[in-house]
């Protein structure tokens, strides 16, 4: 830290105390005098302000507390009797009419609850004090679930529902019953109306934004004043409710989850049931007169304050001004410091003329050396000699004017290994002069990255000879299968043909026929695959000439003519004599034929398929072949440009091929400098434009002379 420390002495140092600045302190204490004061009077007045409201808040959360208690105990004892009826006198007929009178008295004298019942083990009604039974079930209800699951019989408070029978939000008081043998055997509930507390705790005055609350233990909110319906299902004070887990009597000060406002609240929790009351009053309220005395208090202060506060205020502004550019400075050591001695990587300050200043303790993890070390040593002292020059050459360029640069070097570890590092320079430049005063540097150790990217070079080898061996594979074995290919597609030709007399036999015409058929279709699947495999291995050739393209078009699509009539299609050529190209004919029908054949096979009955030629912009010659087939997605289209893939359709499951068609053909394009575009869509057929370059168009069609 020493070199550190020692670029944060000369500010240190420079915190003078002047004659000027002491009057300005004795200036500023006289005008602050009668302001502290104020202050300290009004702070204790509001402190028993507060105090006032909190014990208003806690009188009347107990009377509240005594009111909820009592509310509850009538529901909880009549739970009791209406359970020990049901279990005592069972649950036929006249059992239930005997209960049903019980209920029905229980609601005309009670002024608490708004409903009673029963429901059996699946949650139906089996009694209740309305006067007809209702027909649905409960089974789905929380409260219904959680007595099922639990076999406490003890009284549970639910959290507000909207009721199915009256449509308002009513509290449930439910109580399990138990079989003979303590199974389930349903529940006894009663309903309580919100609107029983709601109208009682809005004749009580907490003020325009104090807020009554009845909740759970569970911070389940039951009752609130004021009502806002959302406020059931919303999230409570997580603060609050910790404090009441607590302790059950107390008070909370703080900023309420609903809207913001901070208020003084007392709650209390029920000794007989898992209730929370509690009241709060809005601060701005509690202390509303508070702030009239205080506003009156503040304002005598004030004034005088006024005469002094003039008399000092240059000074005070210059002194200000001072102790904030200081604390700034302070404030940037420090945190520089902190940076510099946990960061990872190395920090170091380099001087202009290339000494370390500082050197961080990362150090002795990324070099093994200590920072007392390095400091001693020259920039270039542990870099590898082969890296010495463009570290030496980045320096020269960061004095020279050069704001940023980054370098990767080996760097000599302790141990004496080297280890691949990457620095990143910047310039500081001093903010008066212009000039470079120091240079930042921020080193990390990347040798885990260069090792991966060693091991990603050698798997790109790797593939690229596997690829290669895989190309020549593949050739190979298309020149051992051509020859006894050939061979099939000669024997069966002379027996077509009957060159050595007629077979009498037509099973045997027939077979040979389709020996030669298959034969021919083999060996064009090995004619691609060797095609591809040669492309693959950089191997393949082009013999070009200059051609004419009607003519090489017109062959080609009469070789498929006979299979778009046998298909039932319409064949159509738009191309104008006179166009010659300088390209391999024979590739070109390959091409022109692929598309075709592709068209035609993906082409339902009756459609229609058009080849023709036209030129771009640039002058270059497009090939087009269009179809009115079924069409391809995107992701059909790129998969249809990979090798060896077809696409899964029902056309292509009753064809053969080896997926080559299309990626052969883009490659003799680009063999010819040229390119391939495939436009499509499902149901709106497809649409294949080969480009090629406008050199090597050598003659376009002639104008048309016009009428004299």
């Amino acid at each position: 830290m020493g070199a550190l420390e020692s670029g944060f002495e000369l500010p240190r140092r420079a915190i003078r105390v002047s004659s000027v600045a002491l009057v300005c302190v004795v200036v500023l204490l006289a005008c602050l005098a009668p302001i502290g004061f104020v202050t300290w009077h009004a702070w204790q007045s509001r402190a028993a302000a507060l105090e006032r409201g909190f014990a208003e808040a806690e009188d009347l959360v107990q009377a509240l507390s005594q009111h909820a208690a009592r509310t509850f105990a009538e529901p909880n004892l009549i739970l009791q009797d209406a359970i020990e009826h049901v279990q005592s006198d069972g649950t036929g007929p006249a059992a239930q009419q005997r209960l049903h009178k019980i209920l029905v008295n229980h609601i005309k004298t009670s002024r608490v609850i708004r409903e009673l019942g029963v429901l059996d083990e699946r949650g139906y009604w089996r009694n209740s004090s309305l006067p007809v039974l209702p027909t649905h079930s409960n089974g789905d209800r929380e409260y219904f679930i959680y007595h099922r699951n639990n076999p406490d019989g003890g009284l549970r408070i639910n959290t507000p529902i909207l009721s199915r029978l009256t449509g308002k939000w009513t509290i449930l008081v439910t109580r399990r019953i138990n079989d003979a043998d303590g199974g389930f055997a349903g529940i006894a509930l009663a309903s309580i109306g919100t609107e029983y507390f709601q109208a009682f705790y809005d004749t009580l005055n907490v003020g325009t934004l104090g807020h009554v609350g009845l909740y759970r233990d569970d911070a389940r909110l039951l009752v609130r004043r004021p009502f806002v319906e959302w406020h059931l299902t919303s999230d409570r004070s997580q603060a609050f409710f910790e404090a009441t887990q607590r302790q059950p009597v107390g008070r909370f000060h703080g900023a309420s989850v609903y809207d913001g406002i901070t208020r003084l609240a007392a709650w209390r929790t029920l000794e007989d049931f898992p209730l929370i009351m509690t009241v709060s009053r809005a601060e701005t309220d509690v202390l509303a007169a508070w702030r009239k005395s205080a506003d009156v208090d503040i304002a005598v202060a004030a004034g005088a304050s006024i005469i002094i506060m003039l008399l000092g205020s240059l000074s005070v502004i210059l002194l200000r001004r001072r102790i904030h550019a200081e604390s700034v400075a302070a404030e940037a050591g420090r945190q520089y410091a902190m940076l510099a001695e946990t960061a990872t990587d190395v920090i170091v300050r380099i001087s202009p003329a290339g000494r370390r200043l500082y050197v961080s303790p990362a150090s002795r993890d990324v070099l093994g050396y200590e920072p007392e070390e390095l400091l001693k040593q020259n920039l270039t002292d542990i870099v590898h000699p082969d890296d010495v020059v463009v570290l030496e050459q980045t320096m020269t360029a960061l004095q020279s004017g050069t704001p940023r640069s980054t370098v990767i070097y080996r760097g000599r570890h302790k141990d004496g290994h080297y280890v691949w590092l990457e620095i990143a320079f910047r310039a500081v430049l001093d903010p008066d002069t212009g000039l470079l005063r120091e240079i930042m540097a921020s080193t990390r150790d990347i040798s885990a990255r260069k090792l991966s990217e060693l091991q990603l070079a050698r798997a790109k080898e790797a593939a690229e000879i596997a690829n290669r061996a895989k190309s020549s594979f593949l050739s190979g074995m298309s020149h051992e299968l051509r020859t006894p290919l050939n061979a099939i597609i000669g024997f069966s030709d002379l027996m077509v043909n009957e060159l050595f007399g007629p077979i009498s036999n037509q099973k045997y015409a027939g077979y040979a026929r389709d020996i030669k058929a298959s034969g021919e279709h083999l060996l064009d699947l090995i004619n691609d695959i060797l095609d591809h495999a040669k492309i693959e291995a950089g191997q393949f050739e082009l013999h070009e000439t200059a051609l004419d393209l009607a003519e090489v078009m017109e062959f080609t699509v009469h070789m498929v003519a006979l299979h778009a009539e046998q298909a039932k299609l319409s064949l159509h050529v738009d191309v104008q004599s006179g166009i010659r190209l300088f390209a391999d004919e024979r590739r070109i029908r390959q091409i022109l034929l692929n598309l075709l054949n592709n068209a035609i096979k993906y082409t339902p009955e009756g459609g229609h398929v058009r080849v023709g030629a036209d030129f771009s912009a640039d002058g270059g010659l497009l090939l087009i072949v269009s179809d009115t087939g079924i069409g391809m997605s995107a992701a059909d289209q790129q998969r249809a440009l990979q090798p060896f893939a077809q696409i899964d359709n029902e056309r292509n499951r009753s064809q053969q091929g080896t997926g080559l068609g299309l990626t052969l053909t883009r490659r003799l394009a680009e063999l010819h400098g040229g390119r391939l575009d495939l436009r499509s869509a499902v149901g709106e057929g497809t649409t294949v434009t080969v480009t090629f370059p406008a050199g090597r168009v050598l003659a376009r069609p002639k104008p048309e002379a016009m009428p004299a």
